[in-house]
């Protein structure tokens, strides 16, 4: 999410988190259930911090990548990592990249965001790219880090724009079931989603750089950001929000028969009280899940308190493809993974 017209508002105003404003904390582990917009908790009974996050399924364990905010907004702690067996109950497993090892000029009043993880099996390696801007956003470059354990610590290799001088922000990964990997981000200063091959170590673009081959403008000059891409039956998938800083907006959902396009952009895919503003939510990820064969997806969003952002709030909501009305998002004030008809 471009940041710069709301720095003033959200320098400074994160204090630790308390229950808020919205009533009881949703207690782990012995819930079991998701409580879409309530206050998180890890199993120190700390409030969990991975806004902006994705998730790596790797030897059976969940991790869990994200914005630390409890400094506020700039980058004074960095990516956290926490892990989970079920989805449900999360441990925090510390600092996966920490502020102190980016640039300086990444640090204190700079930003690092939307990190996510994906393992490169041929290496061996787990690869972490994030967003990392400073100077009003007007560095816009992605961070590329690998480390040898999901939990990190990462070691930075490089900050650079993977294409031209064009920006990099709001940005996810992909691995696609062939092994190839994909970074996908808004460029053109939020104008265009950009999608890019990584080389074989997932650590840069596949070069040489060839538009229509490589990389391609997939959703040109529609103002798109918060990337979050997904396959289901050899067709691609895009969540993606507007620009509206960090005021929620109505999602688009675009699809493709190949990675690299033609991308159509699609309707909202969101339906019911308040399908317009995504529930009050930006995606950041979408998660599949295992053994449902006629789509079943887990949509995160990030319900983002700009006044105090370390206590913004996850929308975690059940996501299926139905033969009749394609994808669909609706709304649950309370559910548990049995929804998708069978135990993860």
């Amino acid at each position: 999410m471009q940041r710069r017209d709301f720095l003033k508002a959200a320098v400074g105003g994160a204090a630790l988190l308390g229950l808020g404003d919205t009533g009881r904390a949703q207690t782990l582990p012995s819930d079991r259930k998701f409580h879409p917009g309530e206050v998180w908790r890890d199993t120190d009974g700390k409030p969990i911090q991975a806004h902006g996050g994705g998730i790596l399924y790797h030897a059976g364990v969940f991790y869990w990548y994200g914005e630390d905010k409890t400094q506020g907004y700039n980058n004074k702690v960095g990516a956290s990592c926490y892990s989970s067996r079920d989805l449900y109950t999360w441990k925090h497993e510390g600092t996966a990249l920490a502020a102190s090892a980016v640039p300086k000029q990444f640090q204190d009043t700079g930003v690092l965001e939307r990190p996510k993880v994906i393992y490169n099996a041929k290496t061996r390696k787990f690869v972490l790219w994030a967003h990392l801007d400073a100077n009003g956003y007007s560095e816009s470059v992605a961070g590329v880090a690998i480390s040898d354990s999901p939990t990190g610590p990462f070691t930075l290799l490089s900050h650079s724009h993977p294409i031209g001088t064009s920006t990099y922000r709001d940005m996810n990964l992909f691995l696609d079931t062939d092994g190839s990997a994909y970074s996908i981000y808004s460029a053109e200063d939020n104008a265009t989603i950009y999608i890019v091959r990584l080389n074989e170590e997932f650590t840069g673009p596949e070069m040489p750089l060839v538009e229509g081959k490589t990389w391609v403008r997939a959703i040109p000059r529609h103002w798109r950001e918060a990337p979050a891409p997904f396959k289901h039956k050899g067709r691609y998938y895009l969540f993606t929000s507007g620009t509206s800083g960090w005021d929620p907006n109505a999602a688009m959902l675009a699809s493709a028969d190949h990675i690299l396009g033609p991308w159509i952009l699609g309707d909202n895919p969101c339906v019911g009280p308040d399908a317009e503003k995504t529930f009050h939510s930006q995606s950041t990820f979408v998660l599949p899940i295992t053994g449902r064969s006629h789509g079943g997806f887990l949509y995160m969003g990030d319900r983002w308190k700009p006044q105090d952002l370390a206590d913004s709030r996850y929308v975690w909501l059940p996501f299926e493809f139905d033969a009749n009305t394609g994808f669909q998002l609706t709304w649950h004030e309370t559910w548990d993974l049995s929804i998708f008809g069978k135990p993860l």
